[in-house]
């Protein structure tokens, strides 16, 4: 059974490892020590690790926790590639969705992924994320060039 546990400094070589992996940091933008380290000092966001029994299999972090609107993103979603094919990047979806509903109150869930990942964008639908809009040059990608995405939001109900 898969559960959430917030990330610890120590907890960042392994997170960094997930993102780094070939078919993972495509999808990314910022990556890096740094940027898990400014995350987990930042108090509007939550960075929280997927575990089954005593092995990581992905993490997970929340942001934008503190705004009036209740409005929360899905800043970043990786599973393990050692632990993929197994159910649980859905199953750390459902949990990030419950936990920013249940624990922090959110009136709304937000994430952005880019167009052509579509493993991704299949996930998200089947979970009840609709494609609101696509914004271009919505971040810088690790190379300087600008990134389109597709922004995707959740209300409570949809599934």
């Amino acid at each position: 059974m898969l559960t959430l546990r917030p990330t610890t400094a120590d907890d960042i070589p392994h997170v960094v490892a997930m993102e780094t992996a070939p078919d993972t940091h495509e999808w990314l933008c910022a990556t890096g020590r740094a940027w898990h380290e400014k995350a987990l000092a930042d108090p509007a966001q939550e960075h929280l690790l997927a575990v089954e029994g005593s092995t990581i299999v992905g993490f997970v972090v929340l942001a934008d926790l503190h705004n009036a609107e209740r409005v929360i993103e899905i800043r970043r979603i990786v599973v393990d590639p050692a632990s993929r094919g197994k159910g649980h990047g859905r199953s750390l979806l459902r949990a990030a969705v419950e936990r920013a509903y249940g624990h922090h109150h959110a009136r709304r869930v937000w994430l952005d992924v880019k167009p052509h990942n579509h493993r991704a964008r299949a996930l998200y639908e089947s979970e009840g994320f609709r494609a609101d809009e696509t914004v271009r040059h919505m971040v810088r990608a690790q190379d300087g060039t600008m990134s389109e995405r597709v922004v995707m939001t959740h209300t409570p109900g949809r599934h």
